[in-house]
């Protein structure tokens, strides 16, 4: 009897070891969305002084009506303070490759900035990306503006990035309409804030980009600028470039493909690139379905050399990078799991110092948890964020506790994707985005006994959920 008291001493002790079993990190998955509702686009940033600010979108389930928010992080109590709601306009487009955003000016300005939906009979797709100002930390917003100067209606702008510079103003790019002559590409643009707080001259970065996978923009204190983005090279390899600029933005280089992964694709894989940089170098992460498909890594030096290559996971998508005080550099990404005939996502991170990798996988076991982002915040705290299950979730990890060894993965010298095969299908355009699919489409499906080609997975998943909502076109 005298043993018992010792006895659930010893289990009370070993279960509170096994809550942290996995390691001794404070990562615990909490909901911030309203779970009433449907949420997805999930975004971290940093205020002036780079402390962690959330925004996200939600839908009422009943209504369709659109809500946008943003969050402060409260260090006290180590999570969001209450949310902030975002004006935001109906039309509004809410997916993660172009979704809603929100900077910080370094004088606490922030600024909103999303796409809309504005369709003509000539074009379905057309729309414009807006931006609204507010200095009173979100209690007001200015009037939505125009991000570009060309406001004429049916054309498309869509898929803006924000960064700030190093003078405390916002930089923008952005997907607008094709140069004449760019084919089915679109040109790149770049603009930043000036006086009144308002977008300024535009810059041709590019004439002809992948028509809709988002773009990526970071930059330094030394007035850098990196903007990566899928181009179209050689008509339809879709490999990543990278344009830069050592002046604030008054100038940029020429783009110069670095990923060279031969992804021969007639198609958009909906799959933009993430970089971050430091004072000497820009670190870079994208997906890949070519050759060797797969998320990727590298190292680019201020000449756009490339080092460390590595092949970080053949199942992953829609890879995150940020880097750490330290200078190591975090990657977050869903990965593909199945068991049986089950197949999820989970939400892993990688830590990269030096030529080591480490890795850890968040607290969301056999779910579909997707699109995650990451910050890194302090000295060596780590905060994730992603969409599951139309909800947004987040959780805090210490970056020490990202220490699971992962063996360096070989990889074969860049090459080029053979050519695919020819496919007969129903609809010379894409039912879903209305991209041209010719006869190589990425995907197909049989549908009513006809094979019906998609420029991609996800445009393929959307029309099989629904198929009355995407009429074809003969």
């Amino acid at each position: 009897m005298k043993q018992y008291p010792i006895l659930t001493v010893l289990i009370m002790l070993m279960a509170a070891c096994g809550i942290n079993k996995k390691n001794n990190s404070r990562e615990q998955s909490q909901v911030l969305s309203d779970t009433a509702k449907k949420a997805n686009c999930v975004f971290l940033t940093g205020d002036e002084q780079n402390r962690p600010v959330i925004s996200w979108c939600e839908t009422d389930k009943s209504t369709g009506i659109k809500l946008f928010y943003m969050a402060f992080f409260d260090a006290e109590r180590q999570g969001f303070a209450p949310k902030i709601p975002v004006p935001i306009e109906q039309s509004a487009q809410f997916h993660e490759e172009g979704m809603p955003k929100v900077a910080f000016k370094g004088d606490g300005t922030i600024l909103a900035i999303y796409e809309t939906s504005a369709p003509t009979e000539q074009n379905r797709y057309a729309g414009s990306v807006k931006y609204m100002v507010s200095s009173d930390k979100g209690k007001t917003w200015s009037p939505p503006r125009y991000l570009h100067q060309d406001t004429a209606a049916g054309k498309s702008h869509s898929f803006a990035a924000i960064t700030r510079l190093s003078d405390g103003e916002i930089g923008a790019c952005w997907l607008d309409v094709p140069l004449r002559g760019g084919g089915n590409g679109r040109s790149v643009k770049f603009s930043k804030t000036g006086p009144g707080n308002f977008f300024h001259e535009e810059t041709i970065l590019d004439s002809v980009a992948c028509e809709c996978c988002r773009i990526a923009i970071c930059s330094n204190e030394k007035g850098n600028i990196a903007v990566a983005f899928r181009d179209i090279i050689n008509d339809s390899l879709r490999d990543v470039s990278m344009i830069t600029s050592a002046d604030n933005g008054k100038s940029f280089t020429p783009a110069m493909p670095f990923s060279k992964d031969g992804w021969v694709i007639y198609g958009c894989p909906h799959n933009g690139p993430s970089i971050a940089m430091d004072d000497k170098n820009i670190y870079a992460t994208w997906f890949t379905g070519g050759p060797q498909k797969g998320i990727y890594y590298c190292t680019l030096n201020d000449r756009l050399q490339e080092a460390d290559r590595m092949l970080i996971s053949t199942q992953g998508r829609f890879v995150q990078v940020c880097r750490m005080p330290d200078g190591s550099r975090l990657l977050a990404f869903n990965e593909s799991r199945s068991e049986g005939a089950l197949q999820y996502n989970r939400i892993v991170l990688n830590k990269l110092v030096g030529n080591n990798r480490y890795s850890f996988e968040m607290d969301a076991p056999k779910s579909q948890a997707s699109y995650p982002v990451v910050k890194a915040f302090g000295t060596g705290n780590v905060l994730v964020a992603w969409s599951q299950d139309d909800k947004i979730y987040y959780g805090l990890v210490d970056a020490a506790d990202i220490n699971t060894p992962v063996q360096k993965t070989s990889v074969a010298a860049p090459g080029t994707a053979p050519r695919l095969n020819a496919v007969k299908t129903v609809n010379p355009r894409d039912p879903v985005c209305g991209m041209a699919i010719q006869a190589h489409p990425a995907d197909t499906a049989h549908y009513h006994q006809q094979v019906i080609g998609f420029c991609s997975d996800l445009c393929k998943g959307k029309f099989l959920k629904d198929p009355g909502a995407y009429p074809l076109q003969q």
